[in-house]
């Protein structure tokens, strides 16, 4: 039987010719997968616009790294990665199944990815890795894969699950995010947390945020920074964990770039957990 595409398009010959967001936030960590000209064009120009982007992607990545080793020592055996990207091992950042099943070798860890080519890394790179499972599919056909991984017992809805929303949430238009995330709240275990880092226009970064969005937008890619209160809303009122939603170099005490200057990280995160009862 063949894998649902979840509504990710098949490959065009073009595809090679377009910038990819995946692999310019690859390039962006230091990597060196499937770097090509239209993607370094790209990369170029946005560096221009945003002096500071070669620091905040990489400070966003070590977030990803820190938080899934935090909620592993919180217990969680259940993870969904959403917008997983390439693997991106050579820059010190492993896979998270690789930092999760130290702790918990029995845990499921299920990887969600849009770009056809970024999954088939991340899957090669799995080596068939137990309790590990890849998903090609565009968020907006989540509800759909919440569905397909509870009917075929991949994910125990009834078990609390760990969901990391790095860096993918801004490639999403409103309406759109807000669907996902109310599909993804309702399905959610009480108990399971939800992480999110994004993009802002804060801290004095509403003009360079809105230079990116336009030059994201002529390469056919959806950007959307968005200020503190939206991103906040998407935990739809859930309880925030650790010091709330805070720039992202200053969620973990021990994240490397702590002393980061908020306009260098441009980004929020925080982590909140669904209560036991429903709100309100």
């Amino acid at each position: 039987m063949t894998a649902p595409d979840y509504g990710v398009i098949p490959l065009g010959e073009d595809a090679l010719r377009r910038p990819s967001a995946s692999r310019i936030a690859h390039l962006l960590i230091g990597g060196h997968r499937d770097a090509y000209e239209a993607d370094t064009a790209l990369t170029d120009q946005l560096r221009a616009i945003f002096s500071h982007l070669d620091s905040a992607a990489p400070i966003g990545r070590a977030y990803r790294t820190l938080t899934a080793q935090h909620l592993a020592h919180l217990g969680f055996r259940q993870y969904l990665d959403l917008g997983c990207g390439y693997p991106a091992p050579d820059t010190g950042h492993p896979d998270i199944h690789h930092l999760i099943h130290p702790h918990h070798p029995a845990a499921t860890v299920v990887y969600i990815d849009g770009d056809r080519i970024a999954l088939a890394h991340a899957q090669a790179a799995a080596c068939g890795a137990a309790g590990v499972h890849h998903l090609l599919a565009d968020l907006r056909h989540l509800p759909d894969v919440l569905h397909d991984l509870t009917v075929s017992g991949i994910l125990d809805r009834d078990v609390p699950t760990a969901v990391l929303a790095h860096d993918v949430l801004p490639y999403l238009p409103d309406h759109t995010a807000g669907e996902v995330l109310a599909a993804l709240r309702g399905w959610l275990a009480p108990g399971s947390v939800l992480s999110i880092s994004h993009a802002t226009t804060d801290y004095g970064l509403a003009e360079v945020m809105s230079k990116l969005t336009s030059a994201y937008e002529v390469a056919g890619i959806t950007y959307q920074p968005r200020p503190h209160a939206v991103v906040s809303a998407m935990f739809g009122g859930w309880g925030q964990l650790g010091s709330g939603l805070v720039p992202v170099a200053g969620w973990h005490a021990n994240h490397p770039d702590r002393a980061a200057p908020e306009q260098v990280s441009a980004a929020y995160a925080g982590i909140a957990i669904k209560p036991a009862r429903r709100l309100p």
